[in-house]
């Protein structure tokens, strides 16, 4: 069924103003659009994209670069060209919990708790939330996927007033709905601060990469609508598979 669809669409007009390279970019990008392509399955050689479409296989070439550049697809040495898997898509200037931005993008939100537990908290935490010296706090790890491949590994630290989190298991839940439901509290705003550091060996398990592999590094502190600190913590992002986007303006 795949191959009739991919040959009815297989067809240029060599009289259209339209460069014939940009009509294949065109038609290739529908194919993958409408998963006439699997998700990171190989396309045609250029040989069989030329035959198809009776073009050069200059032609093809150059519009399989300008779909690379696109970045949809991937060239790789000796097997071929193949579908790029869609980035995990991140607006940083909208505040949103991840099962959110998941089901926005169309994907499925899911987890795995990795840790829940009452901590020590240090200098650094306790100053990110007001606290006093020598103060716990709720620890809460997991690592979070979209249509079950590993997105990021959160690692958060909330108050103890906070403690009924410890009696809950996250896992395909939203920890921002638990909250408001729970303790009616609601998230309002969020100070972030983005570094890149390298995959731990225990890391790079969870998130299927080499031990090495450069993540993004996402430090941030969460405030509720009264300004008061609801959580401090980190989320950590395979650049690979993930995109961020923020809009800037210049103020008047």
């Amino acid at each position: 069924m795949k191959e009739m669809e991919r040959e009815m669409e297989a067809n240029t007009n060599p009289n259209s103003i339209v460069p014939l390279y940009a009509q294949i970019v065109e038609s290739l990008k529908r194919d993958i659009e409408n998963g006439v392509y699997n998700v990171t399955e190989r396309i045609p050689a250029e040989a069989e994209l030329a035959k198809q479409y009776n073009v050069s296989r200059i032609t093809v070439r150059r519009a399989v670069d300008d779909l690379v550049s696109q970045g949809l697809v991937e060239k790789k040495q000796g097997k071929g060209t193949f579908i790029c898997r869609q980035k995990f898509a991140k607006d940083i200037k909208n505040l949103q919990s991840f099962s959110e931005m998941c089901r926005h993008l169309n994907m499925k939100p899911g987890g795995q708790m990795l840790e829940n537990k009452l901590v020590l908290a240090d200098d650094k935490i306790q100053k990110q939330l007001n606290l006093e010296s020598g103060s716990y706090v709720v620890y809460i790890s997991r690592l979070r996927t979209a249509d079950g491949e590993p997105v990021a590994i959160e690692k958060n630290y909330f108050p103890v007033k906070y403690s009924f989190l410890l009696e809950k298991q996250f896992n395909d839940n939203s920890l921002f709905e638990c909250l408001q439901d729970e303790a009616k509290v609601r998230v309002a705003s969020s100070e972030k601060r983005i570094e890149l550091c390298r995959a731990t060996a225990e890391e790079a398990k969870l998130m299927k990469v080499k031990k090495g592999t450069p993540l993004l590094y996402i430090k941030s502190v969460t405030y509720t609508y009264d300004r008061e600190p609801l959580y401090a913590g980190v989320q950590l992002f395979n650049g690979e598979t993930c995109s961020f986007y923020v809009c800037e303006s210049i103020e008047q």
